[in-house]
């Protein structure tokens, strides 16, 4: 019995590597199905995957994981994402430069909180005889440049460049600040707003959002974490090892995705991993089962999935839309220039894609 749980979770390694080396070489594409198969005397995967509007086979070898061929498969599929682009557009200039990081405030979710060099600044959408993106406020820290942020119920948790984890609440007051052991990478609170997990050069870090208290460290370098709906914890090393646990901390699921990670988040219990090699959808206990790149990006710096689309972040110098369900290609939105950071508000009853710029600027468009 030892013998065939062992072989089982080894054949499902090797299909994960399978699907995440034939959707790499595609540059991008949504797993389909896999089958196994023999090509003279040799064992192989052949990966179905849709790619835009085709239906394509990938084949790859069970033994070494290489891709041995991509070949187009039946008819196209029907194209169901729209690519138009909006053009409503409206913007800010906050006045500190570069936006490190936008996300959405839980009070109002027309509102966001902007991490800048000085300080966390705070804009919102609102409608008067047109739409409307107002800088509402600056809050300076006296800390080193704002990095990262994860708001909560009644503020906003934030990481700095010199190694400082802080809460302020929404009328810019500091609740409580502490020192990291190391450089921080990322920050993200549970659903609750009660634990925070800030991925560090020394560890996760878990903390109590309430009072800054440390909570635990999970051993080894962490380049992104977040929490999963049932308060477990995903936490992805440099080199690109995923590491998911329950919420007690006990081991659920190892992954070697073997690239290096920038951003990670948890939506609709799928992990999202941006960074080399695009923007990776993974499903706990399997892999990846979808990929979107970027035509001449080796990078995805940042991306979020709303509405039937995908947009990715690359480079700091191009925003680019995909579609969800054929992880198709739908080009550059040259509008945005310089993109550093994105998230979604809500505004009139729809969302609203929130681009924080290079340059201070900050840009919002219904999706």
């Amino acid at each position: 019995m030892a013998e065939t749980a062992t072989q089982e979770t080894w054949s499902a390694a090797e299909i994960a590597r399978a699907v995440n080396a034939a959707l790499r070489e595609a540059g991008g594409g949504r797993m389909a199905g896999v089958r196994i198969a023999y090509e003279f005397g040799k064992r192989v995967y052949v990966v179905q995957f849709v790619r835009g509007t085709w239906l394509c086979a990938a084949t790859v070898d069970a033994a070494t994981g290489a891709v041995l061929s991509i070949l187009g498969e039946g008819l196209p599929v029907a194209q169901t994402d729209t690519s138009g682009e909006v053009p409503v557009v409206v913007t800010a200039r906050l006045g500190f430069h570069p936006v490190g990081d936008v996300q959405p405030a839980v009070e109002d979710p027309a509102a966001a909180y902007v991490a800048t060099e000085a300080g966390v600044g705070v804009v919102r959408l609102f409608r008067d005889i047109g739409w409307t993106l107002v800088v509402e406020d600056h809050h300076p820290t006296g800390f080193a440049p704002t990095r990262r942020l994860a708001a909560v119920p009644g503020g906003v948790l934030a990481t700095t460049a010199d190694g400082q984890v802080f809460r302020m609440d929404t009328a810019g007051r500091l609740q409580w600040h502490s020192r990291l052991p190391c450089r921080a990478h990322s920050i993200t609170a549970d659903s609750t707003g009660i634990r925070v997990l800030v991925a560090t050069d020394g560890g996760a870090v878990e903390l109590d959002a309430r009072t800054g208290r440390r909570l635990g460290l999970f051993d080894g370098p962490a380049r992104a974490a977040a929490y999963l709906p049932d308060g477990g914890r995903t936490v992805a090393g440099p080199r690109g090892d995923l590491r998911v646990t329950t919420a007690e901390g006990a081991t659920r699921w190892r992954m070697e995705q073997g690239e290096f990670p920038e951003r990670l988040w948890v939506q609709h219990e799928r992990i999202f991993v941006a960074g080399t090699g695009g923007l990776k959808e993974i499903a706990v206990g399997e892999g990846v089962v979808a990929r979107w790149s970027v035509p001449a990006a080796e990078t995805v710096d940042h991306g979020v999935v709303i509405n039937g689309s995908v947009f990715t972040v690359s480079g700091g110098s191009r925003l680019d839309r995909h579609g969800y369900a054929t992880a198709g290609y739908h080009g550059r939105l040259a509008r945005f220039v310089e993109p550093a950071a994105i998230t979604v508000i809500e505004a009139g009853r729809r969302p609203w894609l929130l681009v924080g710029h290079q340059d201070g600027r900050l840009s919002a468009q219904p999706v």
